[in-house]
C-alpha cells in the first residue's frame, strides 16, 4: 500500500489532480488497522502530511500542498522499498 500511495500522489502531481491527495490519505487510513504496531507511526505521519496538503489545497496554497504531498510520498516510498520506518522495532 505504501508504494501505491507514493505512486498515486506523484502521478497526481504530474497531472495536477488535487483530489488524489485526499484519496491517498483515505486509502492509508482504511488499511491502518491491518498494520503492525511499530509501523503505525510512519503511516500516521504520512496521513498527517496528506491531510495537511488537502487543507492547503482548500485555502489556495497549491505549491505548499504539493510539497507536503511529495514529502509524504517520499516517506511512503522509502518505507516500501528500503524498509526504513520512522520508529522501527527495537
Amino acid at each position: 500500500m505504501q508504494a501505491v500511495a507514493a505512486g498515486v500522489v506523484l502521478l497526481g502531481l504530474v497531472a495536477d489532480f488535487r483530489l488524489v491527495v485526499l484519496l491517498a490519505a483515505v486509502g492509508l487510513l482504511v488499511t491502518f488497522a491491518r498494520i503492525e504496531r511499530p509501523f503505525r507511526i510512519t503511516w500516521m505521519v504520512e496521513v498527517g502530511l496528506l491531510v495537511l496538503a488537502a487543507l492547503l489545497f482548500l485555502v489556495g496554497r497549491a505549491g505548499w500542498a504539493w510539497v507536503m504531498a511529495s514529502l509524504a510520498a517520499g516517506i511512503a516510498a522509502l518505507a516500501a522499498m528500503a524498509d526504513v520506518w520512522i520508529a522501527p522495532k527495537s
